[in-house]
């Protein structure tokens, strides 16, 4: 114990009496555990964590794949699920919209669930006051009844005790309060207020039956992967009787059991949560090498004194330990000021969430230091020490004694520790032109986005998604007749200039008739999109031909508007007005019209590409008609409370519109994508900085050390008349090479990847682009490694051949 504490009092000495080393060690150290550790706990509490409800860790999603695609059930599926399955000991169904809370003539929109009964049994949490929602709530003909956070309660009705049971005006019905949910609550995701969901969902028939978030949770005994094959089988028996009595197209469905946070990122943040931890291990890794490089500069200085030790009989251990203790210091403060600094980033991320993002994002969103962090901090510690601290010490004390005793620290480097400073060197080189490159892309990416043309015009448009119930309007004319009475309702108020309704359909596939198919040789996917109204409601520009009118009725002949890449492709120097065509649409294949042109519209598929990369094809929605639609109004500039003109006309037409997007400025969430789009791109560029940063003092304290271990030779050189400049180019020209295989092994890999993106984005950058990041990425790194090379030496040249001689 007495010589323990000799060694730690000795390295305490050391490292004050050596304050520039100990803090440039200290900041190497705390930026790599930093961004290391920040990155596991963000990406694990937003994917991975246990949600923070009781028995969080048993509560998940049910989701369907149809043919691999991500998807949700349908609520004839869940039906038949619920009726066969047996794995199962809770399920549900909900879905996400959006709640209006009026008050005379003003209002204000929350986030809200539609549930069923048992939803809140399921969370496991207790009704703050009053009581939850009930499976006699969803039925046909049951009172409106709702239950609010605490936090509506108090910012809206200022804690009102005399609250429960009286009637509030949601969605332009009055409804009654029948329970309050303590604050914080907002399961199953941003909801602060939750409504019944009519059981009359489930009369809908296999064709048109909407889709609904499921939530399930197993029996006790019953694991997940025998759950989904169970499952699976009901969906594929209902699947062939679907396709038997309605003439269902054929879909391979396979059921998933996720956790919430996985099914919220589409079953893919198991994707990101590895590459983003790879880049965060990449970082810790080179700020572990440069402080493993820093410490053994540190302990060949003492290289001497060690092999004295060892000659006079001092163990192994006892050497290593000594020289440990240095490194493990920094490294219990380095962590410890790193969970200080991520903890305080982390409570800023919660404060920026809230006020940045509606609803202050997913409830599960609660970042902070956590058990699993505090571990992979321990994990990183021990890495680090064991990278870093333990390896040169341990590299140390193998050396050739008799050698050491004879010529002192004075000489050549050994062999060994001469070809581990230089493959230390082009790992760093390697591994910082790698993410600097990354990086590069990253920001061009990030920039292109940010000045995007997406062919449309945003500005002074509102906008908003709604769902019509069929089982209010069973017929496809009586949601048209609501559709025209509603964009008619929009557009009679005085500060709307223009309407239209729209839905995205994704493709559809298409057949030319001077084209040969065989029966194996399917059409041209093309995207389609649902239209009414006027196409300058979001600023696409009628070229050629006229728009969609109410003379397009479902009896007369299929009429469509094609974009001018689709007009130029496939009718290239001729008119594409009443060309005709087919397309599979509503489950057949149906003959249409060309009637006019339109402006290119970015979309999909033309989204890592230019604007007339894809094309686009627009069906009336009145011969097509669409549950699912999006409303959009442009606006005279200035016009005040503009989300109002929507909710008086919807309150007018149709107040049990089913409101799945709050109106909201259309280039709101375009200026969203943007901010995040600018955000990832100082962070890359941002952790490419740092690894530079981190790239110069490795590579100077190699250097410097490779140097000091070199100086009696340059004495000799200098002595026997050898100019500076020779000696220079020497030592330049091995750091050269070293320079050369690291940034050449990048730039080939760089190569590879540059071939992939280029062919998977349709071109997006110019070939010149990848070859303008590969040269300045080169130079920047080449001149901050060769002058990191050239200080230590044009330092060493500088003594005396007498005092480099006389150099231990």
């Amino acid at each position: 114990m007495m010589a323990l504490l000799l060694d730690l009092k000795y390295a305490l000495r050391q490292l004050y009496q050596s304050p520039r080393f100990s803090a440039m060690t200290l900041g190497v150290l705390l930026g790599g555990l930093s961004i290391a550790l920040f990155t596991f706990s963000f990406l694990y509490t937003t994917i991975y964590k246990p949600l923070p409800l009781p028995d969080g860790a048993t509560a998940k999603r049910l989701v369907v794949y149809n043919d691999g695609e991500f998807d949700m059930p349908t609520a004839w599926e869940f039906q038949a699920i619920t009726q066969s399955a047996n794995s199962f000991a809770e399920i549900g169904i909900f879905r996400d919209q959006d709640v209006r809370l009026s008050k005379g003539d003003a209002g204000r929109n929350f986030f809200g669930a539609s549930v069923q009964g048992g939803f809140f049994e399921f969370s496991r949490t207790k009704v703050l006051a009053g009581r939850t929602l009930n499976a006699q709530d969803c039925q046909p003909g049951a009172p409106a009844v709702a239950v609010l956070s605490e936090e509506i309660w108090d910012d809206e009705f200022n804690r009102d005790p005399q609250l429960l049971g009286q009637a509030i005006e949601l969605n332009g019905v009055q409804t009654e309060v029948v329970g309050i949910m303590p604050s914080g609550y907002r399961f199953p995701h941003i909801a602060r207020i939750w409504l019944p969901l009519p059981d009359k969902v489930f009369d809908a028939q296999a064709p048109v039956s909407e889709q609904f978030n499921a939530y399930i949770r197993l029996k006790e005994d019953v694991d997940i992967a025998v759950a989904e094959r169970e499952i699976t089988q009901i969906l594929h028996t209902l699947q062939q009787q679907n396709q038997q009595h309605y003439g269902m197209e054929p879909v391979q469905k396979q059921a998933r059991i996720l956790t919430f946070q996985m099914a919220q990122t589409g079953g893919e943040g198991a994707t990101v949560f590895f590459f983003l931890s790879a880049v965060s291990w990449v970082v810790l890794l080179l700020a572990c090498i440069n402080v493993g490089n820093l410490l053994l500069a540190r302990i060949l200085e003492k290289q001497k004194e060690t092999t004295i030790r060892n000659a006079l009989g001092a163990s192994s251990r006892r050497l290593i330990g000594q020289l440990m203790w240095e490194g493990v210091l920094i490294t219990l403060l380095g962590t410890f000021l790193s969970v200080c600094l991520v903890g305080a980033v982390l409570d800023y991320v919660n404060v920026a969430l809230r006020s940045w993002l509606p609803g202050a994002g997913l409830f599960w969103w609660q970042y902070g230091l956590d058990g699993a962090t505090l571990l992979m901090a321990l994990a990183y510690m021990l890495s680090t020490v064991f990278l870093a601290v333990f390896l040169p010490a341990w590299r140390s004390t193998r050396q050739d004694i008799n050698a050491t005793l004879r010529d002192g620290t004075r000489g050549a480097q050994s062999r060994k520790a001469g070809r581990l400073s230089r493959i230390l060197v082009t790992t760093q080189v390697f591994l910082v032109a790698i993410l600097m490159l990354i990086g590069s892309v990253s920001a061009l990416i990030a920039n292109k986005f940010v000045n995007l043309d997406l062919g449309d015009d945003y500005q002074n448009v509102m906008s908003t998604r709604y769902s019509t119930p069929e089982h209010d309007y069973p017929s496809a004319q009586q949601r048209l007749n609501l559709t025209y009475a509603l964009m008619n309702a929009v557009q009679n108020h005085n500060a709307v200039t223009h309407v239209s309704v729209a839905q995205w359909l994704g493709p559809r596939v298409v057949y030319f008739a001077d084209k040969a198919y065989s029966d194996e040789q399917k059409g041209t996917d093309i995207d389609t999109i649902s239209m009414l109204g006027d196409f300058q409601a979001t600023g696409v520009q009628l070229l050629e031909g006229r728009l969609f009118n109410s003379g397009d009725t479902t009896d007369k002949r299929k009429v469509v508007i094609i974009s001018e890449s689709m007009a130029k492709r496939y009718w290239p120097g001729q008119s594409a007005l009443e060309q005709h065509f087919t397309m599979e649409l509503e489950g057949k294949k149906q003959q249409v019209f060309v009637v006019g042109v339109v402006s290119n519209l970015m979309n999909p598929k033309s989204l890592f590409g230019k604007l007339d990369s894809a094309d686009e094809i627009y069906i009336s929605g009145s011969q097509f008609v669409q549950t699912l639609q999006k409303l959009s109004y442009r606006i005279l500039p200035g016009t005040r409370n503009a989300d109002e003109i929507f909710y008086q006309a919807m309150y007018k037409v149709a107040p049990n519109l089913e409101i799945v997007q709050t109106v909201m400025p259309a280039i709101k969430n375009r200026d969203k994508m943007r901010e995040s789009m600018k955000f990832i791109s100082n962070l890359t560029f941002a952790t490419g900085a740092f690894a530079l940063v981190l790239a110069v003092i490795g590579i100077y304290g190699l250097t410097a050390n490779a140097v000091a271990q070199r100086t009696h030779e340059i004495g000799i050189r200098r002595a026997v008349g050898a100019r500076d400049s020779t000696i220079v180019r020497l030592f330049m020209r091995q750091g050269a090479v070293q320079l050369a295989i690291g940034l050449g092994l990048a730039l080939l890999l760089f190569a590879l990847l540059a071939m992939g993106f280029q062919q998977f984005t349709e071109g997006l950058f110019p070939v010149g682009a990848y070859f303008a990041m590969a040269v300045a990425v080169s130079v920047a790194l080449a001149g901050v490694v060769l002058l990191a090379v050239y200080i230590p030496i044009k330092r060493a040249i500088r003594l005396e051949p007498v005092a480099a001689l006389r150099y231990e």
